[in-house]
């Protein structure tokens, strides 16, 4: 197995994501059992809104779970308390679980949170920088410092796929590592000249641009899987009925929010949960809310780590995602 300069920082950034992590922490030594609960971690972000409403509206206890959300600062820093048993579900991205995998670690996936569009209008992702502040495309990008919510993670990932596909050199960017909420005023600071961010955490009166979804980039006409739940192996095989509940919930509740009938209540909901205007969250565009699992978005998210020297050989999603899990 190759060390790269890239396996390692991500190791690295994992462990100090989870020493900065106080409430993951706080659970530490505490098993949840068999009795159906199952400890969930966040980001707090607008676009979980499949998770809160499940558990506003009592899907979970339908399926006979009961989910208690513990904050996380990433997906790197979930995974290592799911391997710690602080925890029971890792709210991750394929890129750490799957390099995760390779590290030795023995996860599955129990179900996808949202995927990414494949049409640049209909964007919810943006790398974003100031306007009038000459920087235009990837290439004018080189030498400068991008600011993403952890190294090592899906949106360095992406944003450096993003960077050589516009004919940039990744190598030479400095990625530094913000919470969500400070990326888009970092930019408009000119502490980083970009930004790898939601849409929905752009502040319209700061002055920024986009220069494209780099997700749509790189998913070249096909969909990726952005987020979902990530158990270890032991616990899929243990606890399969709360585990397919948890999905089956997830999957109602992604029936109820696609139903335009319900944004008022959705827009309140994510909101609540992620500190924004409801106003302002329904005018702005959103990833793609599925909880079945797409096997061929996450073999091309494989090979994307193939290229990049971050993995030998990308694990086959069948070598991680349970039979029993529902997929597209």
């Amino acid at each position: 197995m190759m060390n790269s300069p890239h396996r390692l920082r991500l190791a690295a950034s994992a462990v100090a994501a989870l020493v900065a992590t106080t409430t993951i922490a706080a659970c530490s030594g505490d098993d949840s059992g068999d009795d159906g609960s199952l400890r969930v971690t966040t980001l707090g972000l607008c676009n979980e809104i499949p998770l809160y409403w499940a558990q506003e509206k009592g899907l979970f206890e339908d399926h006979d779970v009961e989910v208690e959300l513990v904050k996380s600062t990433g997906g790197a820093a979930a995974l290592t308390a799911l391997q710690s048993g602080d925890i029971d579900l890792a709210f991750a991205n394929p890129f750490s679980t799957m390099i995760a995998l390779d590290q030795g670690l023995d996860l599955r996936w129990i179900a996808t949170a949202y995927e990414t569009t494949t049409d640049e209008a209909k964007a919810a992702n943006a790398v974003v920088v100031s306007e009038g502040g000459g920087h235009a495309d990837a290439v004018s990008l080189n030498g400068e410092t991008i600011g993403v919510n952890e190294i090592g993670g899906i949106n360095e990932i992406i944003t450096r796929h993003w960077l050589a596909l516009g004919g940039g050199d990744p190598d030479s960017v400095k990625f530094v590592a913000l919470p969500f909420n400070e990326l888009a005023s970092a930019v408009a600071t000119n502490k980083v000249a970009a930004a790898q961010i939601p849409k929905q955490n752009v502040d319209p009166e700061l002055g920024l641009t986009s220069l494209g979804d780099p997700y749509v980039a790189a998913g070249d006409g096909g969909g990726l899987v952005f987020a979902g739940y990530v158990s270890t192996s032991k616990q899929a095989s243990k606890r399969e009925d709360d585990l397919s509940g948890f999905q089956a919930a997830l999957i109602e509740a992604n029936e109820a929010i696609n139903d335009e009938a319900n944004d008022d209540e959705r827009f309140a909901i994510a909101a609540a949960r992620c500190k924004q205007d409801p106003e302002v969250l329904s005018t702005l565009p959103e990833n793609i809310y599925e909880a079945r699992v797409d096997v061929d978005a996450l073999s091309r998210m494989g090979a994307m780590l193939e290229q990049q020297g971050r993995l030998d050989a990308a694990p086959a999603a069948s070598d991680f995602v349970p039979e029993w899990v529902a997929t597209k």
